[in-house]
């Protein structure tokens, strides 16, 4: 059955028509000039170049009868004889019932595939539905790194297009653990190796500080007071206030000359002279080397702070912030180490008898040589991908692919899922497709087989000569030519018998071989299908009897017989189309007026 006819851009078609033939009968009316040769020609011959923009559009494959001025070209104008014409013969009853049975089993094969196909395409929409919302989620790799920064848009080279990037993606194996890596730091490594700062960088130096030796110095802890000997001596050990002592000496005159002085801790004239000498003889010269050691290395100790004036260092841009803020706090304890003993070694000075301990920062050192190690490891290795540039790039290029199919697993894993149920589903279609096919092909072969021996072409020439009997054609009929054969003979012997003949005449011939073409087969080994008579015009040159006649043969021999699938009549007569209609409102067959 025709579904649709589509005519664009061919003769008078300028603009894309439409016809929808959805009943067995449509009459078609138009006047010259109005594309009706057009629109048979295209039944005549579909796969001509000229109908390029053109469709007939079926629900299963027919067989195409047209009546048109090609036709009569073809059959006629060129050749003196008529193609033989395959035909069932009447007489064979028991054949004709098993052609029948074989062509319903036919039909119930068509009726089959049609059942397939839709099952087939729908499972197909299905399954291209999935693909299409997995591809889309997957195309958010492409919308994500080819803008921006562009940072990692080299990796997509070659695959920013839908289908090449999901079957790149798909094609791919999932990592078995999810990778440690992120794209923030395959970006970092992409720029220093391809970027701006892709430039060679420097190892860090082992961290040294000379303050470590102040600080394990045993002077700190040592108690000094002076002297031991001496009533004097004794009282100020025995009070433990010797540091006391030694800062009330700087309020104290060097010299008493005429009475006591002013005691710098009771403010009373206490201070005698020889007092005075016995306080100054505790504090001996082994004190005062003492603290002149104290004070140098205070002094030693507080020139080192250049060599903990860390900075920024060029080499934290290759680690990570980890890493990076494991630098600096080493790099912060070191210092709180320095500032702490600072205030210690002031005590000391302030107090020398008390026994002072010193933090040591050589636990921090080397923690932090230990971290400056990490960052050496990663120095060398950015200097070695820089060295190697390509093979860097596409080890990044590997890791982000692997990154890429682990996050978008399980959209791949449902689409994976879909796919194999789908195809499964399809496969087992396909093999019933199959099946059909070779069930259709073999019944096929059956008919052909049974119609071989039903081949009767005088009973082609004798019901065409009948029809020329019946309108009052006389002089002239067909006859046999050959076994597939047959030619017109009038009874003057004329070679060129049919060219002899009036233009209407021609087409009372060339319609009635027509009308046995359409009941019959073009050849013996032609396979069955569903007919789709076409005709153009047959009433040209016609005179009203003859118009008359061939409405009723076609209506006699198309219109009321079952085996035509669709029948589609155009003319430009008024007078034909109405002999065509039913003279019943309700059984009147569609029109088109073009």
């Amino acid at each position: 059955m025709i579904n649709e006819i589509h005519i664009d851009k061919v003769t008078s078609y300028k603009t894309p028509s439409k016809i929808i033939p959805d009943i067995k009968v449509s009459l078609i009316y138009g006047l010259n000039g109005s594309g009706k040769s057009t629109f048979s020609n295209l039944f005549y011959n579909p796969k001509d170049s000229e109908f390029s923009e053109c469709k007939i559009t079926e629900d299963s494959e027919s067989e195409f009868l047209v009546y048109n001025q090609k036709f009569l070209s073809d059959y006629f104008y060129e050749e003196d004889s008529l193609k033989g014409i395959f035909t069932l013969s009447k007489a064979n009853k028991e054949v004709l019932v098993k052609i029948d049975q074989e062509e319903n089993n036919l039909k119930t094969l068509e009726d089959e595939k049609t059942k397939i196909s839709e099952k087939l395409a729908e499972f197909e929409k299905q399954l291209e539905t999935a693909k299409t919302k997995a591809t889309d989620k997957i195309w958010e790799i492409k919308t994500k790194y080819t803008g921006g920064d562009r940072v990692l848009e080299y990796c997509l080279d070659g695959l920013k297009r839908t289908e090449k990037l999901f079957n790149h993606l798909k094609s791919l194996n999932r990592p078995s653990e999810k990778p440690t890596y992120t794209i923030n730091g395959m970006k970092k490594e992409s720029d220093l190796i391809r970027g701006d700062k892709a430039h060679k960088i420097d190892r860090i130096g082992i961290f040294e500080f000379s303050g470590i030796k102040v600080e394990d110095d045993d002077l700190f802890k040592k108690i000094i007071v002076g002297s031991q000997e001496g009533t004097v001596a004794e009282f100020i050990n025995n009070l433990e206030n010797s540091d006391w002592v030694k800062t009330g000496l700087n309020y104290v005159p060097d010299k008493i000359e005429k009475s006591n002085a002013p005691c710098p801790f009771c403010q009373e004239d206490t201070i005698t002279e020889s007092l005075l000498d016995s306080i100054i003889k505790v504090f001996n010269d082994s004190y005062d080397t003492d603290i002149s050691l104290l004070e140098g290395l205070k002094d030693r100790y507080i020139s080192l702070d250049t060599e903990i004036n860390f900075g920024e260092i060029s080499s934290l841009a290759v680690v990570d912030t980890v890493l990076s803020q494991k630098w600096k706090s080493a790099c912060s304890d070191i210092k709180s180490i320095y500032r702490e003993n600072r205030l210690l070694i002031d005590d000391k000075i302030k107090g020398p008898s008390r026994s002072v301990t010193l933090r040591s920062s050589r636990e921090a050192v080397s923690s932090l040589n230990g971290i400056i190690d990490e960052i050496n490891i990663l120095v060398d290795s950015h200097n070695k991908k820089l060295a190697n540039k390509a093979a860097s790039l596409a080890n990044i290029n590997g890791r982000f692919w692997d990154l890429m199919r682990w996050d978008y697993d399980q959209t791949l894993s449902s689409y994976t899922d879909t796919e194999l149920t789908l195809n499964s589903e399809i496969t087992s279609i396909n093999s019933k497709h199959e099946l059909n096919r070779k069930n259709t092909l073999t019944v096929k072969e059956k008919v052909v087989e049974l119609r071989k021996g039903t081949v009767n072409i005088e009973e082609a020439i004798t019901n065409i000569n009948n029809g020329l009997s019946e309108i009052g054609i006389a002089g002239f009929s067909v006859v046999k030519y050959s076994e597939n054969l047959y030619r017109i003979s009038r009874t003057d012997a004329e070679k060129d018998a049919f060219h002899s003949l009036s233009e209407g005449e021609k087409t009372v011939i060339s319609f009635l071989y027509f009308l046995e073409l359409c009941k019959g087969q073009r050849s013996a080994s032609s396979s069955p299908k569903k007919k789709v008579v076409v005709i153009d015009d047959p009433i040209s040159s016609l005179s009203h009897i003859y118009v008359f006649n061939i409405g009723q043969l076609i209506k006699k021999y198309l219109f009321n017989a079952k085996e035509f699938e669709q029948i589609l009549v155009l003319t430009h007569s008024l007078y034909f189309l109405y002999e065509l209609t039913h003279t019943n409102r309700e059984k009147k067959h569609k029109i088109f007026i073009g």
